[in-house]
């Protein structure tokens, strides 16, 4: 039933095209449009001189240089509409609704399988074994260095951010260590910002 729905609908957003027929007196080439742009030229100089908007001389005028081109454009020829575009307008009006309908049909569309519990638990597994290695070599890289120095400032940034990541949040432990990087980073360090950021964060949780 769903799928009657969505026809209906693509259905009513697609009517509105239908507004291109309405009118079967339009003009059919060039020159009658042209034409009938310069009668209401004419029908609104008209007007205007009547209602005393424009003076006698301005109307002559004008009304002369309308006229003229009402001359040029009747000795124009040029050929009529052979209503192929209207032909063209409502296979389209029909066409569009439905392609897009048939997109959404049972086995229209490839299927993309998602991927196995399994599979996903396996990667997890790979990439919390590689954050424990990299925790655990920076940490006996910080117990081998000055704690006061921009390169332990540095390691101990690093080594909050990969604590919190492992913990999905942040933790007392991996607050001190952002703090004391903080506390010992050089004024230019890349890792301040990260250091005032996380900082920040944990105070707002």
């Amino acid at each position: 039933m769903i799928y009657v729905y969505m026809l209906a609908v693509a259905l009513v957003f697609t009517a509105p095209l239908a507004l291109a027929f309405r009118n079967p007196r339009a003009p059919r080439n060039r020159r009658e449009a042209a034409l009938a742009l310069h009668r209401a030229q004419l029908t609104e100089l008209a007007r205007d001189a009547a209602e005393g908007r424009i003076g006698a001389p301005e109307y002559q005028a004008a009304r002369l240089e309308v006229e003229r081109r009402v001359l040029a454009a009747d000795g124009t020829a040029t050929p009529a509409l052979n209503g192929d575009a209207r032909l063209l307008l409502g296979v389209t009006m029909l066409a569009l609704p439905i392609a897009a309908f048939a997109l959404y049909l049972p086995g229209s569309t490839p299927d993309a399988p998602s991927a196995p519990h399994a599979q996903w638990v396996k990667q997890q597994a790979v990439q919390n074994a590689q954050l424990t290695g990299f925790i655990r070599i920076l940490s006996a890289h910080l117990a081998t260095i000055d704690p006061n120095s921009p390169d332990a400032s540095q390691g101990q940034a690093y080594l909050a951010e990969a604590l919190a990541e492992q913990a999905g949040t942040i933790t007392p432990q991996a607050l001190g260590l952002f703090q004391l990087s903080l506390a010992h980073a050089p004024a230019g360090a890349s890792w301040r910002a990260l250091d005032e950021q996380r900082i920040a964060q944990a105070k707002g949780q």
